[in-house]
């Protein structure tokens, strides 16, 4: 079964000086799924993939940071037997597992291609910045984030994918959980972002936000209020 998501009402507007407005928004997509991990065992796995998206074919993400996942965060979030860790890492051979492919969590700034699939070398160049707690943590540590750590290869550029209709999007995190949990986006927390359309282009951020149910929409406009990275 899957279920899209999405959290329209708490969508970032990013409006930039001398530029086009263009609009991004933060989606996503769960579904249960039993997969085979390596050995012949089987799981049957709650999935919840996320997306950031754009109505613009340029903007390339570059960054996600103080992500607030709340209670969510405090997940027993499942890996696959050959997918320690919260990097992307696909060994091959005998290692690449449906399990790892389809349901092993990671986070990451695209680079997946549009079917969505951990295969060899998808997501290769994803860093954790200090807030996340490293690769081998339980969960996102309180205001996590992570980052493409080599852009010339522009894994964050939006492509069309196939789970969101072949709108433009980005994977950036795929968590899955041997029980049924709450949604990732969380109503009343938020995530922020930084992106450009390219090398040598001028990098912008906004903050998504998540409203809890009822709550007046919320946007967030480039350069005001906006909270930066932490080094």
């Amino acid at each position: 079964m899957t279920k899209l998501t999405l959290l329209g009402a708490g969508a970032a507007m990013i409006v930039a000086s001398n530029a086009n407005a263009s609009y991004q928004t933060i989606e996503q997509i769960s579904l249960t799924q039993t997969v085979n991990d390596f050995g012949g065992t089987t799981a049957t796995v709650y999935t919840t993939d996320v997306y950031w998206t754009s109505d613009d074919p340029e903007d390339t993400l570059l960054d996600l940071y103080d992500v607030d996942m709340g209670n969510r965060a405090l997940s027993d979030y499942y890996q696959s037997v050959t997918g320690a860790g919260w990097l992307p890492k696909n060994l091959g051979a005998i290692f690449d597992t449906d399990a790892l492919q389809r349901a092993d969590s990671f986070v990451t700034i695209g680079g997946f291609g549009a079917a969505g699939l951990q295969t060899v070398g998808a997501g290769g160049g994803t860093g954790l910045d200090p807030n996340f707690g490293g690769n081998t943590a339980a969960a996102p540590g309180d205001l996590a984030g992570w980052f493409n750590s080599s852009p010339p290869s522009l894994n964050g550029r939006v492509q069309a994918q196939a789970a969101l209709g072949g709108r433009l999007g980005v994977l950036i995190g795929r968590f899955s959980s041997l029980e049924e949990t709450p949604s990732v986006l969380t109503g009343g927390f938020s995530w922020s972002f930084t992106w450009n359309q390219g090398l040598g282009t001028q990098a912008r951020q906004g903050t998504y936000f998540f409203p809890s149910p009822g709550a007046i929409a919320l946007f967030g406009i480039a350069g005001l209020g906006h909270r930066r990275r932490r080094d």
